[in-house]
């Protein structure tokens, strides 16, 4: 009871402990809201930086190599590389083709996408259907009415019919 009287008769309001427990409480809401805010604004920039970012990136064609054969247009090229190759510049040669806007459409298959890897082959090159497609790394194809009319696969002949 002697300590009921002292709370009671207590003229400062709230004891120490109980106004230190309601600071912190102020004290943590503010900064989780604080946060909040933050997190808000730093992923609302984010947003605008990325889609910026997406509308200035080159984009060329990449499709799967069973799609070799079944492009709508009448004359195109296709190149299969291995974008793995730390050392290939097709990347670039690619890149540059689609940026200097040549009549041909180019299409590029990544070698390196597990979709593609049963069109790889270290033997001879077979270009008679999508079925059957085998290629090597670093091989230029072109397709008039949907069939190959040419098989290149010198790099210095791909860098001079891409850079044309």
């Amino acid at each position: 009871m002697y300590m009921k009287k002292d709370f009671l008769n207590n003229k400062k309001g709230l004891p120490s402990e109980v106004k230190k427990t309601i600071i912190i409480i102020v004290v943590a809401a503010v900064l989780l809201v604080g946060m909040y805010f933050l997190t808000t604004f730093i992923l609302s920039n984010d947003s605008n930086d990325e889609d910026k970012v997406t509308e200035n990136a080159i984009q060329y064609d990449e499709i799967l190599a069973g799609e070799s054969f079944n492009r709508s247009e009448d004359e195109y090229y296709v190149i299969y590389y291995d974008s793995s190759d730390e050392y290939s510049t097709v990347s670039s040669l690619i890149s540059s083709y689609q940026l200097n806007g040549s009549g041909t459409k180019l299409y590029s298959v990544d070698l390196s996408n597990g979709m593609n890897s049963s069109y790889v082959t270290d033997g001879d090159i077979v270009t008679d259907d999508a079925l059957s497609l085998k290629v090597k790394a670093t091989t230029l194809l072109k397709f008039d009415n949907h069939k190959v009319s040419e098989v290149i696969t010198d790099i210095s002949e791909i860098n001079n019919i891409l850079n044309s």
